[in-house]
Parts: C-alpha cells; structure tokens; sequence
C-alpha cells in the first residue's frame, strides 16, 4: 500500500465529530452494493461487524454485514459507536467511528484512511460496494422544539438572539446550536451580570498587560477565546450604553481591539444572545439602544416559554429525567407538577426532581 494517500485517521477525542457533522445513533446508513439494489437501515447498534462474502448478506439482528468485494483479500473492516464519556456509557454524544480490522485500508471520499468518525454526508467504498451516510432533510429541526432552527441556520454565522425567564434553558440551547453548528472552536459563556461594569469590557474584549491597574498579564478575551466557535453573551440586557456601542461596532466588521492596545484581530466568531426580560421594554425605558436592539433583532430570535404556560414539556422532562436516572414518579405526582407555576423554570423542576430521587431512595 506504499504511495498511497491516506487522510482522516482517527482523532484523538470525539469534538470534531460530536455536533451536526458526527454520524450518530438512528442516522440513515444506504447501502449501494454491487450488482444488488440498494438497502436503508438506521443504525441502532453499538457494533456493525463486515466481512466479505460471495453474495450479499445482512443480519440486523447480529448486526452482521456481507459485502461482495472479490477483488479485495479476505479482510474484516466494523463501524463501532464510540462515546466521550468518561464513564464509558454511550450518550446523544456518541458517534460512530469506520475503521479496517487489519492491514488494508477504505476509501472515504475518495480518500485511503484505516479509521475515520464518520460524519453526515460521508461515502465509504469498499471494493465495488458504497456505504453512504445521508445528510439530514433541510426542513427538519435539528433541535427538538423549535422547528425553525433549521441545518441552514444552526450551520450558518448568523447570529441568534434568545429571550426567557430565568430557567427556561437559554443555555442549554446555545450550547445544542453550537454543537450542531460543526464550528471547530470552543464554546465560550459569558454571563454579563456576573461582573462589575469596569470589567465586562476586558471580560468581552481582552487587554493588554499594563492598560490599567490591576493587569499585571494579558488577557485575551471572551470574543478571541470563542474564535472559529461560538460566544454566547448572557444577560445581554445588563450591558451598559457605552459597551453596547462598543459590541455594535464589533459587529459592523468582527475586529476585536483589545483594551489598550493600538491593533485589532479579526475574530471568526459566531454570536448567540440572551436576556431574561424583554429587550423592547428596556428600549423603552431607555436602557438599550434602539440600533443596538435592532441589530440583535436582525438574526434569529426565539423567546423559550415559561413552564407554567407548556404543561406538556414539563410531562417530557419527568419522563425524560426517569429514563435517565431510572426512577419512577406516579401519575398523580406528575398530573400534580403540570399544574405548578414552576417560577425558575427548568431549573427549578430539575433541582426538585433530583431531591426526589435522592429523598425517595432511588
């Protein structure tokens, strides 16, 4: 196999494939076999072992794979579901990972390689035989609940805006969106009202060492952090005039300057943000400005609804929460949380959940 180009060996950690890209759990595997019509299953098995045969065969059950490649040596090749968790039990993070049991590599797109994560979009030969795995359908959600949050967009680098309550999972949809996205980078949180007003521009924009006093070191910031990923701004509502001037200038052409720094850096960086209260109301009251508003206005915008007004998603994180941690709460218990107004929201419902379980013993 001298003189071959290989590419996409295996990766050390799983980020690159977890998000969009990685082929997961109940992705669409199409089989084109030579001289055979072609076969759809999902995957749904933690191990898909294919060896060659003179005939086509397939045995779901024993997650067994003949494929017809007589021009090939006798050679074993598996798509095993591999997981990041440190626990060594698979999770939505799992992906699935093609890899050659011996001395002979595949082709992935055209390129050799003896094991690659596979991800969306991906065609492996093997002899005459194509093992295609399908990007998902453009209409589709690719986070449940919000219909618009489409491939087009959560791929895309606009920016989103997110209003709710506190509790009602701003966060954890930022950080589903930049999984999906396939964005390289780091996700990179930001909460705005964690810090005193003369330190949230240094938090956002970085500085140099000496720019004032107390910077003994170089900071590079939040926005350089997240570069090639995503930065999601947190209470957004609690940035004061000047900063919001300063952001808005940022977003005109991605150029961070640093405090006290005399040059700017280009930052490949997509933006989410979030508020806990209506942001038209503080434009009203004179707290955010109008153009500011408009330009965060001007991506997508989703408002999470308080649980007290969608009973039934509090009936999906009961049952939810007793798949995963194996307990079992009563219809009348769960009748009765449907009905309760649940002020924190999902943190709130979660945190009460888990005293539950610890209280009742499992």
């Amino acid at each position: 196999m001298e003189g071959l180009k290989m590419e996409r060996v295996l990766v050390k950690e799983l980020e690159t494939s977890i998000g969009m890209r990685g082929v997961r759990e109940n992705d669409e595997i199409t089989l084109d076999i030579f001289q055979e019509r072609k076969r759809k299953f999902k995957l749904n098995r933690t191990r898909y072992h294919i060896s060659p045969g003179t005939d086509f065969a397939i045995n779901l059950l024993n997650s067994e794979i003949h494929l017809p490649y007589p021009v090939l040596p006798d050679h074993d090749f598996e798509i095993v579901l591999v997981s990041d968790s440190r626990k060594g039990m698979h999770n939505k993070n799992s992906r699935y990972l093609f890899r050659s049991l011996g001395a002979m590599p595949f082709r992935i797109n055209g390129m050799y390689s003896f094991e690659a994560y596979l991800e969306r979009g991906d065609s492996v030969d093997i002899g005459f035989n194509r093992l295609y795995f399908p990007k998902p359908k453009k209409n589709l959600s690719l986070v449940p609940g919000y219909q618009k949050l489409t491939e087009d967009i959560i791929q895309s680098q606009i920016s989103i805006l997110l209003e709710g309550e506190t509790g009602t999972g701003k966060t954890t949809l930022a950080r589903k969106i930049h999984e999906e996205s396939g964005r390289v980078g780091r996700f990179v949180h930001l909460n705005l009202s964690a810090f005193s007003t003369g330190l949230v521009e240094s938090e956002i924009f970085g500085h140099i060492k000496g720019a004032f006093t107390g910077a003994v070191n170089a900071k590079r910031g939040a926005i350089l952090e997240a570069h090639r990923g995503t930065l999601f701004l947190d209470e957004i509502d609690s940035l004061t005039i000047d900063l919001q001037t300063k952001l808005l200038l940022f977003l005109d052409d991605y150029q961070v300057r640093a405090v006290g720094a005399d040059n700017a850096s280009k930052a490949d960086v997509r933006l989410i943000f979030a508020s806990g209260s209506k942001l038209k109301k503080k434009v009203d009251e004179g707290k955010i400005r109008k153009d500011f508003y408009y330009r965060l206005h001007s991506g997508c915008f989703f408002t999470l609804e308080p649980l007290r007004d969608t009973p039934e998603k509090i009936r999906t994180i009961i049952e939810s929460f007793e798949q995963e941690n194996a307990v079992v709460f009563s219809s009348e218990a769960i009748d009765f949380y449907c009905q309760c107004p649940w002020p924190g929201n999902i943190r709130q419902l979660m945190s009460h959940l888990t005293k539950k379980k610890v209280y009742g013993g499992g």
